[in-house]
């Protein structure tokens, strides 16, 4: 989607419009969420005067979207008319939440999932669709949009915490650590990707007394021993902290949003003749052979490809990041070039089910990025990886563009769609010694083609337990099983007893990657 208008009026009027918005409901987020959980105690005539304050950011966004020009106007009306939607479901939300009949955390999910999350999307997808500008920048001023948007969300979850004396919950404070850690993310992220002079200007908003007491409060979450320390501090104090954080970071995005038009793209270069050619970024020159062989890519042409990917970008994570949790909305495209990401549920009990183990090619539940549904389940990074990631709102706009990168996307799906139905087959209809023999055929095959003797283990046995769904105790049982018959098993470093030793675990679907295949060595077990 390109924006007909000129560089400084309409769509950079917009642009700020949506950001105000975005950076009033995250305000009335915090608000409520103090007001929700002390029943009504604090913040209760701040929060009604702040609806005012939203409902002004509001109707100023829907009067520049009815003004907007562009080759597309139905779109607009289409973006205009879920303003006015999204309007009225906050209006009722307010209702319930001044009648006390909604809780602090449905609240304040509605606030992040239903309201902020769009916005942000919208923002973001303007950005892109903007004429000439610099895709590197829009990405870098994608990464603040979201850093902010976790700043924000721990406001108002810090508010729970110190008005409900939850600290000492670990599992409350894991999820704070957890948007730390995310925002440590993003800003590493954006950082990556800023000119100089816009990490200037962030770095020095970003500096000064109150930074250096929030960072002193992040250290006591972090310590165990010490998070009832952190109940001396009042809710009121904790609100105003972050707020002075927000509200520099709002100083910030307003001057990016200034600088995220520039005459050519760094990426692009011009012929003599006038012909452009779109070159993608160093780093992804690198993981082409790959990423142009992956399903969704496959059907691409090279220019196509190049003009997807110059919205992309390769970040390195490490062993225990979280990528995303269970019912967040996925600001991001994730496909996996290295490494290993688990998928999982967790149960309100603590327990944890790997539903699937990612690695080289396959991709983060594309279908909640397609439909803009919250994930069903949780990303982990079980083993260093490198991830390849668009944001969101690209991916969905270039697969409503694109007929070959959605033919992609529905192969891609659809092999999914077979990995899971064969992954229930095993779990129900295997017995532990097969499921386990499989699992080793399959890591020999990716690990050397099926020509080496040796397996190594990639991650720890407890993940490969559950995502084999069996106890670590079962795993460890069968394991010596394979001992028993030959099999030497050091630490993490499985040697067969022979190059056929678990031909007899093979399938329909391992055989078509097996090299073995059909020759007169192959015993054919997959007919069987």
């Amino acid at each position: 989607m390109k924006i007909d208008v000129p560089q400084e009026t309409a769509t950079i009027l917009l642009l700020r419009a949506l950001g105000g918005l975005t950076h009033q409901l995250q305000i009335e987020r915090g608000l409520t969420a103090l007001y929700v959980d002390s029943s009504g105690e604090i913040f209760a005539d701040e929060l009604r005067a702040h609806y005012c304050t939203t409902n002004d950011s509001i109707t100023a966004l829907e009067s520049i979207l009815e003004k907007l020009p562009g080759e597309q106007p139905s779109e607009w009306g289409k973006k205009l008319d879920a303003v006015r939607k999204n309007k009225n479901a906050l209006t009722k939300l307010r209702e319930n939440i001044q009648e006390g009949t909604t809780e602090f955390s449905k609240a304040v999910n509605a606030y992040t999932y239903i309201f902020i999350y769009p916005t942000i999307e919208m923002n973001i997808e303007i950005a892109f669709g903007v004429e000439n500008v610099n895709p590197m920048k829009v990405t870098a001023y994608s990464n603040f949009l979201q850093w902010k948007e976790r700043v924000g969300r721990e406001r108002a979850w810090g508010a729970h915490g110190f008005c409900s004396k939850v600290f000492k919950n670990r599992e409350f404070t894991e999820r704070m650590l957890s948007l730390i850690e995310e925002q440590s993310a993003y800003k590493r992220a954006f950082m990556s990707l800023a000119t100089k002079r816009q990490k200037r200007k962030v770095e020095a908003v970003l500096d000064g007394y109150v930074m250096e007491v929030l960072e002193s409060l992040h250290a006591l979450l972090r310590d165990s021993k010490r998070t009832q320390d952190l109940e001396a501090l009042s809710p009121i104090t904790w609100f105003e902290l972050l707020t002075g954080k927000i509200d520099r970071m709002r100083s910030a995005e307003t001057d990016l949003v200034k600088g995220l038009v520039m005459k050519e793209p760094a990426h692009v270069s011009r012929l003599a003749s006038g012909a452009v050619i779109v070159k993608a970024p160093t780093r992804l020159d690198q993981h082409m052979a790959v990423i142009q062989t992956l399903p969704i890519f496959s059907k691409l042409d090279d220019k196509d490809l190049a003009e997807l990917l110059k919205h992309a970008n390769i970040l390195d994570y490490e062993k225990g990041k979280l990528l995303f949790m269970q019912g967040e909305m996925l600001s991001r495209y994730y496909l996996v070039l290295g490494g290993w990401v688990k998928l999982y549920k967790s149960t309100e009990a603590g327990d944890e089910a790997v539903l699937q183990m990612l690695s080289a090619g396959d991709s983060l539940m594309e279908a909640s990025v397609f439909l803009n549904t919250p994930s069903l389940v949780s990303a982990q990074v079980v083993q260093d990886a490198q991830l390849l990631s668009m944001p969101a709102p690209v991916i969905r706009q270039s697969l409503a563009d694109n007929r070959n990168l959605a033919l992609g996307m529905i192969g891609g799906l659809s092999m999914r769609s077979q990995g899971l139905i064969q992954q229930i087959e095993h779990s129900r209809l295997k017995t532990a010694t097969e499921r386990v023999g499989w699992f080793l055929l399959k890591l020999g095959m990716e690990q050397s083609g099926g020509k080496g003797n040796a397996v190594t283990l990639p991650y720890d046995k407890s993940t490969i337990a559950s995502y084999l769904d069996m106890t670590p105790e079962t795993f460890s049982r069968t394991l010596k099983r394979f001992k028993n018959k030959g099999f030497r098993i050091q630490n993490d470093k499985i040697t067969k007893p022979d190059p056929k030793a678990l031909c007899a675990f093979c399938d329909a679907t391992l055989s078509e990657a097996c090299i073995f295949k059909d020759q007169k060595l192959c015993p054919q077990t997959y007919l069987a």
